[in-house]
This record gives structure tokens, C-alpha cells and sequence, in this order.
């Protein structure tokens, strides 16, 4: 019981919904400074109307205060406004801002609301700040208890100095304090429910999205992938190579077609050693291709790679075409493919040909 207590007042919870509980709080606080700004300077104006010509004392300080309410609703929305382009800020300094807003507010609050209590009049003010910030200032729990507990304890003690606090009922008092404590515990809670929910689903979207562009065999990128990464050319220097494995099809004709997609599984963790950190995909059948922005010597340099597939000792050769180029946008990425894919088959035209122990399928079959 302890740990759950523990637990349900201090939440782990993860990055991503801690950042956009932050944020919808941020937000929260801009619309309610708006609101509270125009809804304050409506009444300074209808103040005015009224009582133009007979401001005493009591209502120039009304005014003031009133001024003040408008001044911080200003500064938080400026404030806010900052803190929402801000996308990296840490958590802790939206906790600091929502606290410090909190807490300014309700001071404010407090000392309006004492110039009713010393008039003889009823208190509102304190607590529809605190019924707002706690619905909508989402603190987490144990900091709530801090803050809400210490703001209702800060007015209790400001009114046991002045006269004992002899028109507050203690119990009733206090059990109000105890509300708004609960309601922003359940609000923050609830917040946790519906981006957690959120973010479950975003990320389930994302891995769907991912499948459906990851090749099923070999587990790089398809040619799906490709499309969408060709959007995003932003003209950065490539190089591009194209590769495909000599005499496939006598693979899966002489070993089957089992031991034909551990070739292509063992090529793709081969491309991986041969270029890392760029990007892979299965382009077609046997033809594999690799985007990398690093410089040409820390890429591969040859037009060939040879290697012996492990499980059934078939010896696997590829051939390798590239190209360099600066693609700006989609076009000319594909025209740059294009011209890796010709440099491929220049390639494969030599090695496949009788001069260098090979044979050219395509010239058997027409002989």
C-alpha cells in the first residue's frame, strides 16, 4: 500500500507524455491569461463607467489590483508564448514556471481576497484562482501538495494574524484545501491516462508505418522507404551504390530457394560492415542499395566484394556500380540512382564476361 502511495504520488512515467502533459499546461496557462486579461480590463472599463468622478481611496486600490492581475496574466502569456517555441526545454523549467505562476496568482489572490475579509465580505477570488489552477495547471502530485497546501496555509496564517481567523470555519476551510489538492492529483492522473493512451497509439501508427516500409526477409528498407527518403533531399553531397549478387538465379536453382534468402540475409548484415551508418535498402530481388553521406575513403572502394555464405558454403559475389551527386529533390535523387544502376551494370558486363571467368547469362540465352 505504501509503494502505491508512493507510486500515485510521485508517477514514472515516460518522457514523451511528461513533455506533453508540460506543454498542454503551458498552454492551459496562455489561454487563461488571455481570458483573465480581457475578461479584467472589461471590468476595469465598466468600473470606470460606473464610478467615473467618485473614486475614493478603496477603489483606486481595486483598480491597482485589478492593474497587477492584468500585468501578470501579460507576463505569463509572454512568457508561455516562449516556452511553447521551445521544444527542447527541460522538464524542470516548465515545473518552475508552472509553479512560480501558481503561486503568484494565489498570492495575488490572497491579499485581494483579505481586503474583502477586513470589509466583511465573502472570499471568492482565492478560490477560483486555486478551482482554475489546480484543473488546469497540472502540477504532479507531490509538488501539488507543496503548493496548493502551502498557498492555503500562507492565507490561514495572514487571517489568524489579523483576527484569529474568527469568520473562517476551520474544518470547512481545510477540507476545501484538501478538494483542491484531490482535483489536481486526479486531473495530473488523468493526464497521464489520455497521453499515455495517445502515445501508445502514435507509437503503434509508427511501427505499423515502419513495417510496411522494412523489406520482410532482410529487414532493411523497401523501396517504399525510398520514395518517402527521396522527398527529403536537401542537396547535402552523397554517394550512392547499387549492387546486386552475381548468378543468383544458379543459386536458387542449384541450392533452393531457402538457401538463396540466406544469401540475401547474409548480404544485408554484410552492407552494414561494409558501410555503417548510412542507409539500406532491398531495391529489387538480388539488388541491393546503400545512401551514405560520409566522404568516399571512409566508404567502400571496390567494384566487387566476394564472401562465403556460412550455413551452406556457397561462395557469393556482388557487384558494385556508384554514383556521387547532390540531390536537391526527388528527381534528381532517381537521376542519380539511375546513373549508379548504369555504373552497376558497366560492372557486371565486365565481370560477367569470359575474360574474367565468368559467363553473361543474357548472351548464353540468346546463343
Amino acid at each position: 500500500m505504501l509503494q502505491k502511495l508512493i507510486n500515485y504520488l510521485n508517477p514514472k512515467i515516460n518522457e514523451s507524455v511528461t513533455r506533453d502533459i508540460d506543454r498542454q499546461s503551458i498552454r492551459n496557462v496562455y489561454y487563461i491569461s488571455l481570458f483573465a486579461i480581457a475578461f479584467e480590463l472589461l471590468s476595469i472599463v465598466l468600473f470606470l463607467i460606473v464610478r467615473i468622478g467618485s473614486i475614493d481611496q478603496e477603489a483606486a486600490t481595486s483598480l491597482i489590483l485589478v492593474a497587477c492581475c492584468v500585468l501578470l496574466c501579460f507576463v505569463s502569456a509572454l512568457i508561455s508564448v516562449k516556452i511553447l517555441r521551445n521544444r527542447d526545454l527541460q522538464h524542470k523549467y516548465y515545473v518552475l514556471f508552472k509553479v512560480v505562476f501558481y503561486v503568484a496568482f494565489s498570492v495575488w489572490a490572497v491579499f485581494a481576497d483579505f481586503r474583502h475579509y477586513r470589509a466583511g465580505e465573502q472570499m471568492l477570488t482565492f478560490f477560483t484562482v486555486t478551482l482554475i489552477s489546480v484543473s488546469f495547471v497540472m502540477l504532479r502530485p507531490l509538488i501539488g501538495i507543496l503548493t496548493v497546501g502551502g498557498v492555503f496555509g500562507f492565507q490561514y496564517i495572514l487571517l489568524l494574524s489579523f483576527d484569529g481567523a474568527a469568520r473562517i470555519q476551520p474544518l470547512n476551510y481545510w477540507i476545501l484545501a484538501l478538494i483542491s489538492i484531490a482535483v489536481n492529483m486526479i486531473t495530473f492522473h488523468n493526464q497521464i491516462y489520455v497521453f499515455s493512451k495517445s502515445y501508445r497509439l502514435s507509437r503503434s501508427n509508427q511501427d505499423l508505418e515502419e513495417s510496411s516500409r522494412r523489406d520482410g526477409l532482410t529487414l532493411l528498407w523497401n523501396r517504399l522507404a525510398l520514395e518517402a527518403d527521396a522527398d527529403k533531399m536537401d542537396g547535402r553531397p552523397m554517394t550512392i551504390y547499387m549492387m546486386d549478387i552475381n548468378y543468383f538465379k544458379e543459386i536458387n536453382d542449384r541450392y533452393g530457394h531457402i538457401a538463396g534468402d540466406t544469401v540475401l540475409k547474409e548480404v544485408s548484415a554484410i552492407l552494414k560492415e561494409m558501410f555503417p551508418g548510412a542507409r539500406y535498402y532491398r531495391y529489387g530481388g538480388d539488388e541491393f542499395l546503400v545512401v551514405t553521406y560520409k566522404p568516399a575513403e571512409q566508404n567502400y572502394g571496390g567494384q566487387s566484394y566476394s564472401f562465403d555464405e556460412k550455413l551452406h558454403g556457397i561462395r557469393v559475389s556482388l557487384s558494385i556500380g556508384s554514383a556521387k551527386g547532390e540531390p536537391a529533390n526527388y528527381q534528381e535523387f532517381f537521376d542519380l540512382v539511375s546513373s549508379a544502376d548504369k555504373a552497376l551494370y558497366v560492372v557486371k558486363g565486365r565481370t560477367h564476361s569470359a575474360e574474367y571467368g565468368g559467363h553473361d547469362r543474357r548472351k548464353r540465352q540468346e546463343s
